[in-house]
């Protein structure tokens, strides 16, 4: 049953021969697994390394995209509001302008109805002066300011009139109209000598005072003239 023959005298049976094992080279094949099992994982572990950085990368760069979107959009409202309060400017500096243009006109036709004003009353008094001249000369019989109206032994002139009755106001309107304060009558007085011989405890002295100041001025403008 059992088979104790030299073996190296019978051939060797397949099935039943023995497979010499060299350890060492299945340590050698245990630490190439094992390498290649670090290479693996050192690749995956690049790899994963890698991505993470791709990933942070990508995550700076839209964080970065963020940060330029909000800067532009941070500036672009800026610039609106910049534009907003440069239009708001110019629309109180224009408003403000035309509120000082309708000042100036207002006060420019102000003035214009003031002159006007002063223009009727000056043409006012002046028409109220012609006919208190007229009335008087018609009055007394002068055809002029400085007409002379002559009687049988006498002659007088309108201011002699008005000085002699102490009308102080019509010697003024004479005097203005152009009437001379140092004509003479037939008797060789003077408007103001006329009054003065007239005059009862000053009752002349306005006319006195307007005679005087009329022929002070007529002196002078006589002088600057010559």
């Amino acid at each position: 049953m059992f088979n104790f023959g030299c073996s190296a005298c019978k051939p060797t049976d397949p099935a039943t021969s023995t497979v010499k094992v060299d350890l060492k080279d299945l340590a050698s094949g245990s630490e190439a697994e094992r390498l290649q099992q670090e290479q693996v994982q050192s690749q995956l572990q690049a790899a994963a390394q890698q991505n993470q950085e791709k990933e942070v990368s990508e995550t700076l760069r839209q964080a970065e995209r963020q940060a330029a979107a909000q800067q532009a959009a941070k500036e672009a409202e800026e610039a609106i509001q910049a534009q907003r309060q440069a239009e708001e400017e110019e629309r109180l500096r224009k408003q403000g302008e035309a509120e000082q243009e309708a000042q100036r006109v207002r006060q420019a036709e102000a003035a214009a109805a003031e002159d006007e004003q002063e223009r009727r009353r000056l043409e006012q008094e002046c028409l109220e002066r012609e006919t208190a001249v007229a009335t008087f000369l018609k009055l007394h019989g002068f055809t002029g300011v400085n007409s002379c109206k002559k009687s049988l032994l006498s002659s007088t002139y309108p201011l002699h009139k008005a000085a002699e009755a102490g009308d102080d106001k019509m010697v003024s309107l004479l005097c203005r109209a152009g009437a001379n304060p140092t004509q003479k009558n037939s008797w060789g007085k003077t408007p103001t000598q006329v009054a003065r011989k007239a005059d009862k405890n000053g009752s002349h002295a306005k006319v006195f005072s307007v005679l005087h100041s009329t022929a002070t001025s007529a002196g002078q403008r006589h002088f600057g003239g010559a």
